[in-house]
């Protein structure tokens, strides 16, 4: 630095001189410098990116305490706790009774509730929209929780704001930056070594100063290593690297950023960060598919505590291992996963609802000064709000019918009218700047009337681009996009509540888009995507996410639209109103357009899908085949085989990174080796179903065959063969035939027995033979009677058991049962 940068305005000191040169801030004086009640601020902690020392207030560096009033709230607390004390700071959290009101201060949203938090405790927060979860974080983080120990490391994680001087902060540095003590002794570590170069620079050193300003550095040095700044860049590099961030991506501004990758910056931060107790406030809103499996596989290894609002189930299913409801203005809690709590919450809300219609029904005349009459106020306020939710869900984001459109010539079906048409459109943000295109290849497609689409692919690889296209807010750098005359569209957009005015209350904000209508029936409209009264008359800026996104269903609903767009609809609902949209969408009569992370909204909600990837627009009838043509690792994990979360990423990027012809060629590669061992098991599996009907067919050929030779007018003196047991037939000779009663046959063997006219065979079916006669022989029968015939002959019974059988058995109990004849030999 020179003389020429100093500020012509200012008169320096000679420290300021000094400091000056040695690269410090030239208006501080740092050899007098210290600590003034009028001058400190720590406006520092509000500012984006790297900080210098001239951001710093003023302070004596040689001076400890001094030193230490620039760290981060949690840290000072931390260190104003007895030694003893920090090394068991990690004691779980409970704070009983726990209050907490609405940031307007208009209601209470927790009274006399328990806020219980365990170390290393991985817990969901679930509740209704306008519940608190959001309020929770906030009040937590902002140490507004009354008893919430200040010494804990807090970082609430939540989609990054758009801020135009954060914006134009790198990804890199806005990650690096993150962690707010380490963002502090990093230029204190600058100032301290060049004070110390300075001090000793001088003719007569202060050794008192020097030796502070050295104890100073040496113990910023061990809290560098603490927070191992060592590693840093290496860790957030890795994280980035592996989020799809390539060396151009994270030296990117975050302004050039689309909504998913900016979340992805924002879980590369706090993991960075690596704080005691971490807030995750709808961590997978933007993200895709592998972006989902990267934030399961870090939250299942992470260290601290964290509390988890998400609405994607299957993350909750997979990490969490307790849950936190809140509801009713307190919280209960759960030590169970999320599959469990749903299952008891239900089997507890029943309960509930039986317990209290049967105090209702035994107390329903009380009198006022009774005990029991506030308990049961309370019980019938409990009702009336469950019912309220109940009729809410069943009729939220209801989307009446749009307005019937004239059909063409040669169109007969509404749902066959287009309404946009896309023709050979390429697309580039800017060409002259030599930003690439994001459709390089002419991409065609047609909406009607009867679309309903889900649009899959990776962050960054064109998906909210296209709608930007079919909706007029972007234009085509090649082709032509056109659109039905008469159509009215409905478009939620990733950042859709930016419109919203929040200075107004949402009742204000719906007079103003409709200034021709009664505010009573834009309020009933309001109620119907869960705004209550109460609510619609509350200024935006003090509603939560969840309700200003329901603000915006409610303004894009009011006139009934042809074609909805929804991109990443699902954010901020909780998942009882994201089941209340996917009901709603599917009773819409127009088009539906669809971009989202929720695989389970896009499943039960479009009929056929599109896969945007990098050099790629494929149309697909299944959600199961564009997933596979999408993302190279889907068929693994629908097998429940391990994946590997960073090449996943890498090999399925979109945005954040360059695509190079090679890594291009790599990735069709893969994508096409996966279609096609896909293809060949859905052939396989065909080619055996084939084989099955064939041999089903054929054993139906036989059985009609049978069937048709089947004889049933038998007469007497014709042969047959029927059935003797043990699959066996006999040959027989039909004796008579009785109508309506069966056939009467004789075997070889003399016996006559009756069968039905279908069951006598004029082939042997089975061609196993029964033998006459040691089928009889073998009963003893004909011995008993040849015994009986042999009278007092001796060889009686042996002879007629001979003549049974020829065994020496049959003819034993021939000769027993013919009385006479003796034991045979």
């Amino acid at each position: 630095m020179t003389m020429s940068d100093i500020d012509p305005i200012m008169a320096p000191t000679p420290g300021g001189l000094a400091a000056a040169a040695a690269g410090l801030d030239p208006n501080v004086d740092y050899d007098t410098a210290t600590y003034s009640k009028k001058t400190f601020h720590r406006k520092f902690e509000t500012l984006p990116g790297w900080l210098t020392p001239s951001d710093f207030p003023a302070i004596n560096w040689a001076d400890k305490e001094q030193l230490e009033m620039l760290f981060p709230r949690y840290m000072r607390e931390l260190l104003a706790l007895p030694p003893k004390q920090r090394g068991a700071s990690n004691q779980p959290i409970d704070i009983d009774p726990f209050d907490l009101r609405t940031p307007n201060n208009d209601r209470d949203l927790f009274k006399n509730a328990k806020l219980y938090i365990e170390p290393h405790k991985r817990c969901a927060v679930y509740g209704a929209n306008g519940s608190g979860k959001t309020c929770i974080f906030e009040a937590i983080t902002a140490h507004e929780v009354e008893g919430f120990p200040a010494h804990v490391h807090v970082h609430h994680m939540k989609e990054l704001e758009h801020d135009e001087a954060a914006d134009a902060v790198s990804v890199l540095d806005t990650v690096l930056c993150s962690h707010p003590l380490r963002r502090v002794l990093l230029p204190a570590q600058n100032v301290l070594t060049r004070l110390i170069d300075a001090e000793k620079a001088k003719d007569a050193p202060n050794d008192e100063r020097l030796e502070g300003l050295t104890s100073n550095l040496d113990y910023v040095n061990r809290l560098l290593n603490k927070v191992q700044t060592d590693t840093a860049e290496k860790r957030a590099r890795g994280m980035l690297r592996v989020l799809g961030f390539d060396e151009i991506g994270e030296a990117a501004p975050l302004s050039s950023l689309s909504g998913g990758l900016r979340m992805r910056v924002a879980l590369a931060a706090a993991f960075f960060i690596d704080a005691q107790l971490l807030l995750l406030d709808e961590p997978t809103n933007h993200l895709d598919l592998p972006s989902v499996l990267w934030l399961e596989n870090r939250l299942r290894g992470y260290k601290g505590s964290y509390l988890l609002v998400t609405h994607d189930r299957t993350l909750l299913e997979n990490v969490v291992t307790s849950v936190m409801l809140l509801q009713d203005q307190t919280i209960e809690y759960f030590t169970c996963g999320f599959k469990e709590f749903e299952k008891r919450k239900i089997s507890l809300d029943k309960e509930r609802e039986v317990k209290i219609e049967r105090f209702l029904a035994r107390n329903r005349n009380l009198d006022p000064c009774s005990p029991l009459y506030r308990t049961a106020a309370k019980y019938k306020e409990w009702q009336e709000k469950r019912y309220q939710r109940q009729v809410m869900l069943q009729g939220k984001f209801t989307f009446k019918a749009p307005k019937a459109l004239d059909l063409p010539e040669g169109i007969e079906n509404i749902a066959d009218l287009p309404l946009i048409t896309v023709e050979n459109v390429r697309f580039s943000y800017d060409v002259e700047a030599g930003l690439p295109f994001i459709f390089d290849n002419p991409i065609n497609y047609t909406v009607k009337q009867g679309t309903r689409v889900g649009i899959i692919g990776p962050n960054g690889a064109g998906k909210s681009t296209l709608l930007k296209l079919m909706t007029n807010k972007l234009q085509a750098t090649e082709g032509t996009i056109t659109s039905h005359p008469e159509y009215k569209l409905a478009y939620f957009g990733q950042h859709s509540t930016k419109e919203l005015k929040l200075e107004m209350t949402p009742l204000e904000f719906m007079c103003s888009v409709f200034p021709k209508e009664r505010p009573g029936v834009l309020k009933q409209h309001l109620e119907k995507t869960s705004i209550s009264a109460n609510v619609a008359n509350t200024r935006i800026e003090n509603l939560s996410f969840s309700q200003r996104s329901c603000v915006i269903f409610a303004r894009l609903t009011f006139v009934p639209p042809h074609v909805l767009i929804l991109d990443e609809p699902t954010n901020f609902l909780d998942l009882d109103s994201v089941d209340s949209l996917i009901s709603a969408c599917n009773k819409f009569k127009g088009a539906l357009i669809s971009v989202t992370h929720n695989r389970d909204f896009l499943k039960r909600t479009s009929k056929h899908f599109l896969s945007i990837v990098p050099g790629a627009f494929l149309q697909f009838k299944t959600m199961r085949a564009a997933e596979r043509a999408t993302y190279s690792f889907i068929t693994a994990m629908e097998e429940g085989k391990d994946i590997d979360v960073k090449k996943a990423i890498i090999q399925n990027r979109g945005g954040g990174a360059v695509h190079t012809e090679e890594e291009q060629s790599q990735r069709t590669a893969a994508l096409t080796a996966q279609q096609a061992a896909a293809q060949a098991e859905i052939d396989a599996k065909k080619a055996e179903e084939e084989k099955q009907a064939a041999i089903l067919a054929a054993r139906e050929e036989k059985r009609l065959a049978r069937l048709a030779a089947q004889k049933k007018d038998w007469a007497a003196g014709d042969e047959c063969w029927a059935h003797v047991g043990n699959n066996k037939y006999a040959l027989a000779k039909v004796i008579r035939n009785t109508k309506g009663m069966g056939v009467t046959v004789e075997l070889a063997t003399g016996k006559k027995m009756m069968v039905q006219p279908a069951k006598l065979k004029q082939e042997n079916p089975s061609g196993n033979v029964a033998s006459a006669p040691a089928s009889r022989g073998g009963k003893g029968k004909g011995g008993a009677k040849g015994g009986a015939k042999g009278g007092a002959k001796k060889t009686g019974g042996q002879q007629g058991g001979q003549k049974s059988g020829g065994q020496k058995a049959g003819g034993q109990r021939g000769g027993r049962r013919g009385g006479r004849a003796p034991r045979g030999n």
